[in-house]
């Protein structure tokens, strides 16, 4: 076999080996599921969702009452006494009662809201929920399904 024959053939192997090559690469590419679509991403407002809250109004009430109560009891203790870091550090610690018990109080709510958010979007077949301050373009905004879910469960 001649060298010239020896390089055509040589040439002829690298074309069909890159053919297939390709062509299988096509194929992989065209079998792989394709990436979700801005239909698979649902977007909320949570903001608008806990104001919708049924039971929110309730907990404002019970906060508004648990801080008038610290802050007295906070007047009260810096009252007895005469060290300013002392009566800083009583204040302080009202303030940290007062967070705690708004923690307790909002942790349900807090949890209805999750949930709705999760059944809203199994219902839709949504692959993704994210906040609407975090997304330019895309999604389905779902916030009024997931206040009517809230509505249904009080």
């Amino acid at each position: 076999m001649s060298f010239r024959k020896l390089i055509l053939l040589s040439l002829v192997v690298t074309l069909l080996t890159t053919a297939l090559a390709v062509s299988a690469s096509a194929a992989k590419k065209s079998t792989t599921a394709n990436p979700p679509t801005a239909d698979f991403v649902g977007i909320v407002d949570r903001g608008i969702i806990l104001d919708n809250h049924p039971g929110l109004n309730q907990v404002r009430q019970q906060l508004a009452n648990i801080a008038r109560q610290k802050e007295s009891e906070a007047k009260a203790a810096a009252d007895k006494e005469t060290d300013t870091a002392k009566k800083a550090q009583a204040v302080q610690a009202k303030r940290m009662e007062f967070a705690q018990e708004e923690q307790r109080l909002m942790a349900p709510i807090y949890q209805d809201c999750e949930q709705a958010v999760r059944e809203v979007a199994v219902k839709r077949k949504l692959t993704l929920v994210l906040d609407k301050f975090v997304v330019l373009i895309g999604g389905v905004d779902i916030t009024q399904d997931v206040i009517q879910q809230l509505s249904r469960k009080k």
